[in-house]
Order: C-alpha cells, then structure tokens, then sequence
C-alpha cells in the first residue's frame, strides 16, 4: 500500500467559532462551489449536509436527482466535524465508506476570528489511481475555503 500524503488548506474569517461552524455546515450549500458538483451551476438546485452524526452530505438536481456523496462521521459543534468523501478518483458516487477517504474540519478560536482547517486524508481507500486523485484534488480545498471566506466578508 502507498502512504499517499493528506491534503490540508485553511482560511481565517471574521467570525467566532461556533458562528463559522454554523455557517460552514447548515450554510453548506450557499458557499460550496457548485462547479464542483454534478449537476454544474446551471442545474444545482441544493447541495447540503444533514448536520447530525451520520447525516449524509446530499446534492440534488434536475428532475430530482439526487446523490448522496459522504457521510458526517464526527460531529463536535462547535469545534471540528469530519465526514466521508464517497466520490471516486472517475468522478463515480461509491457507496462503500471503507473505499472513501475522509475530510476532517477543524474551528479554532483566534484573536480575529475563527481559523477554519481542512485535512483530506485516506486517500489509498480510493484504490488504483487514488494518488493521481489527490494530485488533481490540491487545489480544490483551497478554492472551496476561499469561497467560504468570501462569504464572510459579503
């Protein structure tokens, strides 16, 4: 097995933790990039998480589509969550957790706000190509977090 490194990104807003942890997961899909989703922008109608241990984090589309693509695994309000990323390295929903990798999110208390991290980790349950994956994945987190800190300041 190849130890295939974690992603990490993180941004700072201006707000208290256990506002930037709400905001973060009940405010799910006013930040998440929709390009980032399969229904695109154009036909993204919600994607969000059900903020409870086990939830599922579910996008809907077009004429009712819908795809479950992770679940809540650890929740702490308002400290750190971490869910499963059920999405394979080909873009396909996997609904083996024991095959998906793992997003952790951590809130820390700061001076002048909230220092929201993200580490991605597990990557080699994705299987073959699971290491390129996480190659084109390097800048995903980073945008999503921008976003996320943009709304702050919106």
């Amino acid at each position: 097995m190849v130890d295939i490194p974690a992603l990490t990104a993180s941004v700072t807003v201006p707000t208290p933790p256990h506002k930037t942890f709400s905001r973060f997961t009940d405010g799910f899909g006013s930040w998440w990039p929709a390009e980032f989703t399969w229904s695109q922008p154009a036909l993204l109608e919600s994607i969000g998480m059900d903020c409870r241990p086990g939830g599922l984090l579910t996008e809907t589309g077009p004429h009712g589509f819908r795809i479950d693509w992770g679940r809540i695994q650890h929740w702490d309000p308002p400290t750190s969550l971490s869910f499963t990323w059920q999405i394979s390295a080909d873009r396909i929903p996997v609904p083996d957790p024991a095959q998906a990798s793992t997003v952790t999110v951590s809130f820390t208390a700061e001076d002048d706000g909230t220092a929201v991290a993200v580490t991605h980790d597990d990557w080699d349950r994705h299987g073959e190509g699971a290491a390129a994956y996480r190659d084109q994945f390097a800048g995903a987190w980073p945008m999503a977090l921008e976003r996320f800190r943009q709304q702050h300041d919106g």
